[in-house]
């Protein structure tokens, strides 16, 4: 695709989940197409422009396992905004990858 380029961004977390940005740039809007990671607890799973919650799921460990992946998103961010992936909570241990790429 000509004009866009890709990018990911991941971040550990401990006691009180994780949180991964994809700092704002004014001239560009990215386009989040997926999060992925794992946590140690039962939490919510966000997307955020750093202000309004885009994308919502949550995680139960005991369920489901400690690992989540959601790809194939499409999840537009204002020009301007960041992009923030968050695992909510964690007792101990926690991480999380946004990715996607960058609108022209």
């Amino acid at each position: 695709m000509i004009g866009l380029s890709n990018w990911s961004v991941g971040a550990v977390g401990t006691n009180s989940g994780a949180t991964a940005t994809q700092a704002s740039d004014s001239t560009r809007q990215w386009v989040v197409t997926g999060i992925s990671g794992h946590t140690d607890a039962d939490s919510l799973i966000q997307i955020t422009d750093g202000t309004n919650v885009l994308f919502e799921s949550k995680i139960d460990v005991s369920a489901e396992g400690f690992s989540f992946h959601f790809n194939g998103l499409i999840i537009p961010v204002g020009t301007g905004n960041a992009a923030v992936g968050k695992v909510v909570s964690s007792s101990s241990d926690s991480f999380v990858t946004i990715y996607g790429h960058s609108a022209p």
